[in-house]
This record gives C-alpha cells, structure tokens and sequence, in this order.
C-alpha cells in the first residue's frame, strides 16, 4: 500500500489545520507511529541476536491523517525499535524520546510515567516576568540537571519568577547540537528524561516556574535523515545566525511547502510533550527558524495548541519569541555606553537607551511578520505568545542563534550592576545570566551582585506600572539620568564622584525623591535636593507621592 502523494491532498495544503482526530493515540507512544507520506511500505524493526532484525510491516492509518503509518501492536516499555522505509536501512524514530544507542542508533521505547509531587503549583505569568538563564552543560561542575537542581533554593531566593534552561535536546557530542538536534529526546549526560522530570517538581515545588529553549533550527538537519520519511525540510538553508552560506548551515523546516502538514504535527506533537509530561510552563522558539508565509501561520496554530494544554492543566503557558537581534538590544546600547566611560555617551545612544528601556508600545523593536500573523490568526490564543524579552549578555550568547561578534559581558562588577539595574527595570520580560548574578559562588563581589539583584527585582513591579520614560539632559560629563515615570535611574560613568540637581533635572520639588536603591549605599547621600553620588556608580531613586523628609 502506498500513502498519498503529498502534493494531491488538501490535508497537505499550506496553512490547512492539523487533524485532530480524537482517536489519535498518544504520540510519541508504545505503539510505533510516524509519518511518512510518500513510502510505498514501512516496517518496524526489532532488533535481533547476531545483528538481524524482526520486520513488522506497518499500515497507513487512513484518509483522515494522509502519509501517517501505525504498527498493528504496541511495544514493552525499553523495547528497541527502528523504521525502515521500503526495505531500506534501519532508521531511528523522527520522535525518538530515548536513544542509548547513539543519535543515529534504533530507538528505545520509554516509560515516562513519573510520581509528580507539584499539584500545588499553579504557574505564574511569565508575559513580563523574570528568568534566570541555566546552561545545564556549565553552570554546575556536575554538568548535570541534578546538580543544577541544587541551585534552585538560591535562585527562588533570589525573587525570579523561574529559570529558563538551554537547549536539553539529544545531540551527538562529537559534532554537537549545530549538526543535528533529536526534538524529542533529553540529552543522556544532562541526566536524561527522569531528570529532567526531577528538577520541574523540584522547582515548582521551589515557586519556580520552567522554561525551555527548543532549537529548531537544528532540528532539521542534514544528518537526521529526515528526508528519508518525508518533506521536513524545504530547499532553503539557514546559517547558525540566519546569515547566508557560513561555513555549518541548516535546511529551513517546511512550514508552508508541499507536504507540510507533517513537520507541523512534528513540531506541536513535541511543544505539547514538554508541557504535558515534563511540566514545562513556557518554550523558547526561534523565530527566524519557524518563518512561514502561509494563510494560517504555524505560529498560531502552535499557540492553539498550547493554549488548550493551559486550559486542560489550568496553569498558565507561554511561548517565548526570539531570535538574532531581538533580545539583546538593550544590553548592546548600554555596553556602548559603559564603553566610553569619562565622557558622554553619544545622542544616537541615549536615543535607543530610551526605547529599549521603557517601549512606549508592546514591543521593543517591531516584530517580524510571522509574529504579527501569528497574532492576529491566533486571537483566541494570542495572550500565550511573548515578543518582548530582555537577555543579559551570556544568556543571549546561549541561544542557538548567537552572534559571534557579540562582545563578552563586562567583567568589572560596577559595569555589571549598572547593567542588572538598566536591564531589572526595564518594561519588557528579562532573562538575567549566572555570570551577572552568580548563585553558586560565594566571592564578595558575587553576593554583593546576588543581593544587588534581589534588591532591584523588588523595585521592579512599581517601574513596570510607571509611564513612558525620558532621558534627561545630562548634568556632567560620565553622567546619565533617565527617569520613567516617578522611577528615575542615575548612572555615573566616570571614575570621580558628582553631584546632581534633582529638582533641575528631574522637574520635581526638592524632597519628592528617594534614594531607593544604590550600588555603592555607603558613598551616596541625598541632601537639600542634591543627589551626592561616587563615581561608578548606579542609583534608583523613586518620587515619593507626597513630599518627604530629606534622606541621607
């Protein structure tokens, strides 16, 4: 039996919606399924004594899902399996979720059943909340999720509203993840699937909330072999950063070709995996990497989705958009302005500190069209898709779109301050990084930055309720003010201390303002009007609604 070409079904039009039979088993599941619309057969394959295999052919399921095939039985949970495609070499699953024989190795069939203890966690709402950013690889010694696990009493101390974990997808360590991603699998030296089930309890338990970064744009790869089952992939290639032809590219996921309407059920079958057996509360995606130009954006039928697993759990979950460029320009401006240390940052500078810092409107640089498609297809389900996000400099080189030519994050800890208070009272959603807010070292500069972040993250609910923000003129070389609303931020970037007139530049009588956060307490007094502030340094200063007494 031979499954429908591809480019004479509706079903695989582009932009159609999924099917959505209620008869679907779960998928991934004990029982093979996989989609493969222009095989004449397919086989499971169990593997034998002495390197043969048992082959049991497979049947198309029927009209209703065009191209997909079903074993006739299901398998015992750590059974090995493979594909093979008319007759053709053994072949891992699309949807592997255990791999303990390589990347490229058959199968295993997994037992994800797990004895969740976080029924009392109701989730959080993330649209402009906190993260901190976990590469599992290196924030611990371990390398592990176990080991990351232990961090979480530190980081919920810290006042974050979750952490937000890099890429856990299967690779092969000899090329790593740039070669070729397998979605559905954790990666076995991060601890594997149990693990990753362990640290979602243990830090919801914690009130934390989980986010994971999925890399689409390796998950397509030329290694995979996707190709032998169908049209995953278009002819379109896509470089690490988007760039045209590096030396590594990607083929661009179909989306919105012929036959499309697999890789989309591809994709959603694994956003749906991660927030219904793992707990996840939120995904990272890649915009650049999930372009399509179709009448019914991906984007939004990903958001459908995912808003009806929130409704079914009845916990809120988010879908995080990103990409090159996107999440690191505030950070990027305020590099520049450290940069020149002394004198004065330059207009074009403060020009975009202003933007980036407070938007005026729901988004810090104008989002891409799939985004804004996205948006308006999916009105219903739009509430779940983020574009307005805030990286600090190792989080954003930890995506799987970094620019190389991104500069390292200051290592002088009073740049790093001013950075973490610029990027805490922004008014977007933020994902801070482990080197500005080191929770598992224990140096004095390191906990003075821990406390420094935990201090901002409390004044951070009443800068997002300010209004629009203003840079104001500056009084002296080195020096920069910028006020949102009745919340006010002065940055001293020369290395002598300065004085500022507050009433003068900030338009409020003497004894409106307080001093509600310094880097450097000891050094800064706020007397008669006038802000007394060493150099390097960082103040938060709030206007009181009525005028009060001078603090010193």
């Amino acid at each position: 039996m031979t499954a429908a070409d591809p480019t004479d079904e509706a079903a695989f039009a582009p932009g159609t919606r999924a099917p959505q039979p209620r008869t679907r088993e779960r998928w991934p599941g004990r029982r093979p399924f996989v989609w493969a619309p222009r095989a004449r057969t397919v086989e499971v394959l169990l593997p034998q004594a002495h390197g043969h295999a048992e082959r049991r052919p497979m049947r198309l399921v029927g009209a209703h899902e065009p191209g997909y095939w079903r074993a006739d039985d299901e398998l015992a949970h750590g059974t090995d399996y493979a594909f093979s495609i008319d007759g053709g070499p053994a072949l891992p699953d699309p949807c592997s979720t255990l791999l303990p024989h390589g990347l490229h190795g058959p199968s295993r069939v997994l037992d994800e059943t797990f004895a969740w203890q976080d029924d009392a966690w109701r989730g959080v709402d993330l649209r402009r909340g906190v993260l901190l950013h976990l590469d599992i690889a290196s924030v611990t010694a371990e390398g592990t999720l176990d080991g990351a696990a232990a961090l979480l009493p530190a980081i919920a101390a810290l006042g974050v509203d979750g952490v937000e974990l890099s890429p856990l997808t299967a690779f092969d360590p000899r090329t790593g993840p740039e070669a070729g991603v397998r979605l559905f699998a954790v990666h076995e030296p991060y601890g594997g699937p149990r693990a990753l089930q362990r640290f979602v309890d243990t830090a919801h338990r914690a009130g934390l909330a989980v986010v994971l970064d999925l890399p689409h744009r390796w998950s397509v790869a030329d290694a995979l072999g996707l190709h032998a089952f169908g049209p995953y992939a278009t002819g379109a290639r896509m470089g690490p950063r988007g760039g045209s032809a590096p030396a590594r590219d990607t083929p661009r996921i179909n989306l919105d070709g012929s036959g499309s309407r697999g890789s989309r059920d591809f994709l959603i079958a694994d956003a749906r995996r991660w927030l219904e057996e793992y707990h996840v509360d939120g995904l990272l995606l890649d915009v650049e990497a999930l372009v399509d130009r179709s009448a019914m954006p991906f984007l939004s039928e990903l958001a459908d989705a995912v808003q009806a697993v929130a409704a079914q759990s009845g916990r809120p979950r988010t879908l995080f958009m990103d990409g090159p460029g996107r999440s690191d320009r505030l950070t990027t401006i305020i590099e520049h302005i450290l940069s020149g240390a002394g004198g004065s940052a330059p207009l074009a500078a403060l020009s975009d500190l202003a933007e980036a810092t407070f938007p005026p409107g729901s988004t810090v640089a104008r989002p891409p069209s799939t985004f804004r498609r996205a948006q308006r297809a999916a009105a219903r389900s739009a509430s779940v898709l983020v574009g307005d996000l805030t990286r600090l400099p190792a989080a954003a080189r930890a995506v799987p779109w970094p620019d190389p030519r991104a500069a390292l994050p200051p290592a002088d800890p009073d740049d790093q301050a001013a950075l973490l208070a610029f990027a805490a009272l922004a008014g977007t959603g933020l994902v801070l990084d482990t080197e500005h807010v080191p929770v598992r070292h224990h140096e004095p500069d390191d906990q003075r930055l821990v406390s420094w972040t935990r201090r901002l993250l409390t004044l951070r609910p009443s800068s997002l309720a300010d209004l629009a923000e203003e840079v104001r003129p500056s009084p002296a070389p080195g020096v920069l003010v910028v006020r949102r609303g009745r919340s006010a931020l002065v940055l001293v970037t020369a290395r002598e201390p300065v004085e500022v007139d507050l009433e003068r530049h900030l338009d409020e009588p003497a004894g409106t303002w307080r001093v509600a956060a310094s880097w450097d307490p000891d050094g800064t007094h706020l007397l008669a009007g006038t802000l007394q502030v060493p150099g390097r340094t960082v103040v938060v200063l709030r206007a009181d609604l009525e005028p009060a007494a001078e603090v010193d």
